[in-house]
């Protein structure tokens, strides 16, 4: 998806054209596993109070809640790689749960079948006569069984 719409932030780092290219490449890739995602931010800084660790955090906009991924590595190439594989992830658990919920929401009974009962309701109806016979043999006098 290439018309998609990226931002790209950097804080106090100078983002190169091929860094640029790089990103883009890899966050339209992520449009296989969300198609509908609106538009993708993210912020490229080095990591306040680590020496030479780099940081990289995103946020995809998605009809519902957004996707947030974030990774810190020493060279700006690796972090994306991870971030990406991070929002992945997160995409592919989206898209596996919002599967579930429509498959579940799908069942629907046509009105000619005739829905079994359920197994476990039949098993405690049988217990419970089972202890209402004991019961009522108990307090009955003691007849001789042949």
């Amino acid at each position: 998806m290439n018309d998609l719409p990226i931002h790209i932030m950097s804080d106090g780092i100078e983002l190169s054209f091929l860094l640029r290219k790089f990103i883009e490449k890899k966050i339209s890739a992520l449009s296989r596993f969300s198609a509908d995602i609106l538009s993708t931010q993210l912020v490229l800084r080095e990591k306040s109070g680590a020496k030479g660790l780099l940081s990289v955090k995103a946020r995809l906009a998605l009809p519902g809640r957004d996707i947030h991924g974030n990774a810190a590595h020493g060279n700006f190439y690796a972090a994306i790689n991870q971030l990406v594989t991070r929002l992945a992830r997160l995409s592919r658990k989206r898209k596996t749960r919002y599967k579930k919920r429509v498959r579940r929401g799908r069942k629907l009974h046509s009105p000619d079948r005739i829905p079994t009962p359920n197994l476990r309701k039949q098993r405690r109806m049988r217990h419970i006569e089972k202890l209402s016979e004991r019961s009522i043999m108990s307090l009955s006098p003691h007849v001789a069984q042949t």
